[in-house]
């Protein structure tokens, strides 16, 4: 358990954190996929049966840059066809759509990636599998031969946000091996459809295959794709986004080969695979998966990667031909507690007390539809201020819906905050409302929902100034305890107790209604009070609630306007009523006690109003 942070009287602490669900997940598909031993490790490339078949590797990387990642995610390995993509969209940039179609489709092939297939028109079927590839990379080589290594090599460094090297065994091993590449090369040559010298073009390819990555590394390039092509920890571009859907597009529905069609059917994220283990994936707006295993299945997809896709897929609810609406900050805004303060009217010294230790209050006023890539945004905004926040609000007022994979994320938020003895409250949840039923299981858990921000807040306070010894203490139920009454002799405050009228009231009552005449003031001696206002849909708004030691209606001394508000009785209390008539006799007989009564009813009137101002400024910033 971590230790708690200096909040209300509590004692100091520091480094509080929690556990990202994301990550968490990551770690447990690592434990239980790693077991699998499925899958042989590829030997047709000789330097890659060396591999480990143990090694296992994840990295989830999202368009704004951050970084999960578990097992072996820094472990070099070659690249292998997981380049064929990022090769295409360089072909595209540089020749263009119509001169990279001219020499191969976009279509898949049904066949295994070294099929020596190609369509009615000679061209290879697609840019992911090795013919095609090898057009592709072609026309790259084509445009300068002597410097296509270094704008491939140029091209990976901005992708995966590092300068990438080549495995030269592997790359021996392939150069040693590769006959039927060449092949490939030679048949596409004869064909029309690849450009320049074939040797030139196949060693080209063997490179960019045998260029070294990490699970991190594919991460990064898919989160670049997500992106629309600018590296989003490096802020680098790597693609034009002109050409970044055409790439996503032919990942889609070639890039797991033969597979294609299954795994669009039930992971559905564009992606590619290598040989060596790898494989990408995107969800375009969201992030990069990298994943590292190098047992195959019969397909040449590694069979650890592909299920640890397909779980996330599924438990997170990705596929993307389901609405995924693109990422946007799902915060609207953060709002501390000495910020944004309840309507609640307190004694001073409370007011005092809140002011300097309401910070530990935050409320994140959230927006739009909740769902895995917002959601977990969320997360992450929250987890970073958990070293002074104690009580977190979520203002759902501007929330349409939120879905399973947001749900599991905000299950495991309530979790992680409870860990750590923070709480969670809810706002803008209605009993009726959409969102109130897909949030039931929180409901279960006892996280209390409001149905206003107000509300949550006042609760949160009230914690504080219960933890309080002296700023939480309710004032005395006599008048002297009033604030307004704050400075006067005995005998001024005698008189007044002899012309108030006790009042007990129940809760619900209405003490005062819209419209009525002006004529009292009343003190709180017991239990609270709200100011509302009625509304046009039957409802009523909330402006204010006056507890113990707080005077209303005390406008009535100033001017004999009709009542511009309803003032309801919370619970069961008691309150002084003070008629305006009975005052002013009574302030005849005692000259200072009107200039006391017209002070404290200034400086009450001025913290309100600075109060508010300071609500003002933060609401704007």
């Amino acid at each position: 358990m971590l230790c708690e942070l200096e909040c209300g009287p509590r004692a100091p602490e520091a480094g509080v954190a929690v556990t990202s669900p994301v990550l968490e997940k990551l770690q447990n598909l690592l434990d239980e996929l790693r077991p699998l031993d499925a899958g042989t490790v590829a030997t047709y490339i000789p330097e890659l049966g060396r591999a480990d078949p143990n090694w296992f590797g994840i990295s989830v990387v999202t368009s704004d840059g951050h970084v999960f990642e578990v097992g072996e995610s820094r472990k070099e390995f070659t690249i292998q066809s997981i380049s064929k993509p990022f090769v295409f969209g360089m072909a595209l940039e540089e020749r263009g759509r119509e001169a990279v179609m001219g020499h191969v489709g976009v279509e898949p092939s049904g066949n295994a990636f070294n099929s020596v297939v190609v369509d009615d028109t000679n061209r290879p079927f697609n840019p992911m599998v090795n013919a095609g590839a090898i057009v592709t990379t072609g026309l790259i080589a084509r445009s300068d031969p002597d410097h296509a290594l270094d704008r491939v090599l140029d091209v990976f460094g901005r992708l995966a946000g590092r300068e990438l090297s080549i495995d030269e065994a592997v790359y021996q091993s392939e150069t040693a091996t590769g006959d039927r590449n060449r092949a490939l090369g030679y048949l596409m040559k004869s064909f029309g459809v690849l450009d320049g010298d074939v040797d030139i073009a196949v060693d080209l390819y063997f490179k960019q295959c045998s260029l070294l990555v990490t699970a991190r590394d594919v991460a990064v390039m898919g989160a670049t794709l997500a992106n629309r092509g600018v590296n989003p920890i490096t802020g680098r571009r790597a693609i034009a986004e002109e050409y970044v859907a055409n790439v996503l597009s032919v990942m889609s529905t070639c890039g797991m080969y033969d597979y294609a069609g299954e795994w669009g059917y039930r992971v559905g994220l564009p992606a590619k695979s290598g040989v060596a283990g790898g494989v990408v994936a995107v969800l375009p707006g969201q992030f990069g998966i990298g994943v590292y295993s190098p047992p195959l299945d019969a397909k040449g997809n590694s069979v650890r990667a592909l299920e640890v896709c397909r779980r996330l897929a599924t438990d997170f609810a990705l596929h993307p031909l389901r609405y995924q609406p693109r990422v946007a900050a799902a915060v609207r805004r953060t709002l501390r507690g000495h910020e944004a303060r309840s309507n609640r009217v307190r004694p001073p010294a409370a007011d005092r007390y809140l002011s300097e230790r309401a910070s530990c209050i935050a409320v994140y006023e959230l927006e739009g539809d909740l769902y895995f890539g917002s959601m977990e945004r969320v997360f992450r905004r929250i987890a970073a201020d958990l070293d002074s926040v104690r009580f977190v609000v979520l203002d759902c007022k501007r929330v349409t819906s939120v879905d399973s994979a947001a749900r599991s994320i905000l299950l495991a938020l309530e979790a992680e905050l409870a860990a750590v003895d923070r709480s969670l409250a809810l706002s803008y949840v209605r009993a009726e409302s959409l969102v109130y039923d897909q949030l039931e299981e929180l409901h279960a858990r006892g996280v209390p929902a409001y149905p206003d921000t107000d509300e949550a807040l006042e609760a949160c306070e009230d914690v504080l100034l219960a933890e309080a010894d002296h700023a939480g203490a309710v004032p005395a139920a006599v008048l002297a305890s009033q604030e307004l009454l704050a400075g006067l002799s005995a005998a001024e405050l005698l008189a007044i107790e002899l012309v108030t009228e006790l009042q007990p009231v129940s809760a619900g009552d209405v003490i005062v209604r819209t419209g009525d005449v002006a004529d009292a003031m009343y003190f709180v001696l017991e239990g609270s009070v709200s100011v509302r206002v009625p509304l046009a849909n039957g409802r009523s708004r909330r402006l204010s609630t006056l507890g113990a030691g707080v005077a209303f209606g005390e406008m009535a001394i100033l001017d004999d306007q009709p009542r511009s508000a309803d003032i309801v009785a919370d619970e069961d209390g008691a309150l002084a009523r003070l008629s305006v008539a009975d005052l002013h006799e009574v302030a005849f007989e005692h000259p200072n006690l009107a200039a006391t009564l017209y002070r404290n009813l200034s400086v009450a009137l001025s913290r309100r109003l600075r109060s508010a101002n300071e609500q003002v400024r933060a609401l704007e910033e």
